[in-house]
């Protein structure tokens, strides 16, 4: 299934037609990261795929998601793990696939080579919430990785590579969305019908050694909307860079 996956993603990719390009990019993307991520649209293969969980998902082609934006998700070795699918138009949102591997691994969207490179170099790394926060990356410093965690959320498998690969005296910058469930998975809170703690991203950072802080922003919920509605210029200014 990851040779099927790989070969129909990076085929898809090969061509990306003037109206998604557009979206994509108009979302903000950066097109650097477009290319070398493969995002491209789900044109259909040659052969049905050979599992069952896809197929009944979305057809042994991938027909429910013909036309569809694809973005490849990448293990920190370079190999295809999982698949966003969007609809160019963005009407009916996005959804995913992951082959089993992800079970294991951390799953990022936009950890590419370069960027692994660039954590090995000792840069920060700036974490987001989805697709679209990844224009992040038009704002911050040269050296920096913006990476989405898939939401307001981190797993022990991203937490160990953060641990594993980042240098002692980089930072993670926690950029979730500013609204209520941005901050709380962020910090951690305290369960208001049990009483349990929460623990947040700063936290579970923290716990495993990573030097962290949760940023503050102005002028947008998420980095994506800033970008969207006001450029590059406005992001530097909402983040203070």
């Amino acid at each position: 299934m990851k040779q099927w996956l790989t070969k129909g993603l990076l085929d898809s990719s090969e061509y990306t037609p003037e109206y998604a390009e557009g979206f994509i990019l108009g979302r903000g993307l950066p097109y650097r990261m477009m290319r070398e991520m493969h995002v491209g649209v789900w044109t259909l293969p040659d052969s049905p795929c050979p599992d069952p969980l896809f197929a009944r998902r979305y057809g042994p082609l991938g027909q429910s998601v013909e036309d569809w934006v694809s973005v490849p998700i990448y293990s920190p070795r370079g190999e295809i793990i999982g698949v966003e699918f969007r609809r160019w138009d963005g009407e009916y949102g996005s959804q995913k696939f992951y082959l089993p591997d992800s079970s294991w691994l951390p799953v990022f969207t936009g950890l590419v080579p370069s960027a692994l490179h660039r954590i090995w170099s000792g840069g920060d790394v700036w974490l987001v919430e989805g697709l679209f926060d990844l224009s992040l990356a038009h704002a911050v410093p040269a050296k920096d990785v913006v990476l989405a965690c898939g939401g307001a959320k981190i797993t022990p498998n991203q937490v160990a590579f953060l641990q594993r690969f980042m240098s002692d005296k980089a930072q993670v910058h926690i950029a979730f969305d500013m609204d209520d469930t941005g901050r709380k998975m962020a910090y951690g809170y305290v369960h208001p019908d049990t009483g349990k703690k929460v623990w947040g991203v700063s936290e579970r950072l923290s716990r495993a050694g990573v030097r962290s802080r949760v940023v503050e922003y102005r002028g947008g919920k998420d980095p994506g909307e800033i970008w969207e509605k006001f450029g590059t210029s406005s992001l530097k200014s909402a983040f203070y860079l």
